[in-house]
């Protein structure tokens, strides 16, 4: 039997199985700071609040901060070396909860706005921390010919979760039956739970792994900005890699804050009806792609799966901005089912892809180099996107939706460059 089609063992099985449900709690809180969820609360909740310029603003930051906090993962790289794995996560995961939690308290007046960016950008910080200690963890648990597969089936049941929370806060902006920021509480419980089982979790054969990170040097020379460069002038390979990452991804950071300004401003779409497009239907639809995708990364490199899955998300982003400039609900819908498709590949390709540049001992350092370029791009796109947005818009009303072909460019330039550095692979 080929390696790509191995079945996963009865130990990793068994280590899948404490992992679920503590992730699906966890999921719950996060759908609350999900980029276009918060974004799309952000929205509501303060317009009228604060200055229009100010309330744009925030809806780039928080759609942002899932891949702006990232910038800090070398941070958590860091704090990770050298510990037992376990012990830290759930540390991280109560504090993520707590994060979110703090979000219920945001008054509406006064500095709630800031309150509220500050809070979501700090329980993503914290979720940084967690992928980056997590990739190790799925790494030395699951064998590489089964990986995908097994956190592919994590990620399913968390996109569930995620997309359950998202859509009550967009039930709660709609029919305004409850203030939607207290789902923020339940979310935070649901959180910490989460955090409390997964202290059953064990990582397997943990020892060698620290010896690993011992070994090449993780301990003596932690990672820094200066590893980083090192990392990019020493391994070409990656290099390109990560320059291709960095324009597919940054369209892909601008096209969520875009939307929903156009969303809001332009197509007077209900809040529910924007968090369902946007984040909602994405995140069911991501189940039914993922064994896929996995099917097809465990049987290939990085560069050629990418070279694939990139491609599906230009088609998403082009039916999306194609239903905005026709205003056809039935494109947007269209596109919102592709873009759950494109992420859900696009999601297991980010938590693993660096695996098949770096050496043993080496994945969380490649990783903090993935996680931390993407931050950059995080906290610069979004409010690049935006601000093409405005100023279209301050030059004639109603123009602000060609800003959308922005990202549209910047996926297919992505796109393309993945396709180039497949053909330079070895077969």
């Amino acid at each position: 039997m080929p390696a790509g089609r191995s079945q996963p063992s009865a130990l990793a099985e068994g280590i899948f199985r404490r992992e679920i449900l503590p992730w699906g709690l966890l999921g719950f809180a996060l759908g609350l700071v999900e980029g276009a969820t918060a974004a799309v609360l952000v929205k509501q909740h303060f317009a009228g609040a604060a200055a229009r310029s100010g309330v744009n603003l925030a809806v780039a930051l928080v759609s942002g901060a899932p891949a702006f906090s990232n910038v800090v993962s070398f941070v958590w790289a860091n704090v990770a070396h050298g510990r037992a794995r376990v012990q830290l996560m759930v540390a991280l995961q109560a504090a993520f909860a707590l994060a979110v939690g703090a979000v219920a308290l945001t008054p509406r007046a006064g500095g709630g706005l800031a309150f509220t960016v500050a809070s979501v950008i700090a329980a993503r910080v914290l979720w940084s921390g967690i992928l980056t200690v997590r990739a190790a963890v799925w790494s030395a648990n699951y064998p590489r010919n089964v990986l995908a597969r097994i956190t592919g089936r994590i990620v399913i049941v968390n996109a569930v979760a995620v997309a359950s929370s998202a859509a009550l806060v967009g039930v709660a902006l709609e029919a305004r039956w409850v203030d939607a920021r207290w789902l923020y509480g339940g979310g935070a419980l649901a959180g910490l739970l989460g955090a409390w089982l997964y202290r059953a979790m064990r990582v397997r054969r943990e020892f060698r792994l620290l010896a690993a990170e011992a070994a090449s040097g993780a301990l003596s020379e932690p990672f820094s900005l200066r590893m980083l460069s090192r990392i990019l002038r020493e391994d070409p390979a990656y290099r390109e890699y990560m320059l291709w990452m960095g324009v597919f991804g940054a369209g892909n950071l601008m096209l969520t804050a875009q939307l929903v300004l156009v969303f809001a401003e332009q197509l007077r779409l209900p809040s529910a009806m924007q968090i369902a497009l946007l984040a909602v239907v994405p995140l069911i639809t991501q189940p039914l792609f993922t064994p896929a995708w996995a099917k097809l990364f465990d049987g290939s490199h990085i560069v050629r799966y990418r070279s694939r899955q990139g491609w599906a998300l230009v088609l998403a982003t082009a039916v999306l901005v194609g239903g905005v400039f026709a205003r056809s609900t039935l494109l947007l819908w269209s596109g919102a089912v592709l873009l759950g498709a494109a992420q859900a590949g696009a999601n297991l390709g980010w938590n693993l892809g660096h695996n098949d540049f770096a050496s043993v001992g080496r994945a969380q350092h490649y990783m903090g180099v993935h996680v931390t370029l993407t931050g950059l791009r995080g906290g610069l796109a979004p409010p690049v996107g935006v601000l093409a947005y405005m100023l279209l818009e301050g030059w004639q009303r109603g123009s602000g939706r060609w800003a959308l072909l922005l990202p549209l460019a910047m996926t297919a330039a992505g796109a393309r460059g993945f396709t180039r550095m497949r053909s330079a692979l070895a077969p």
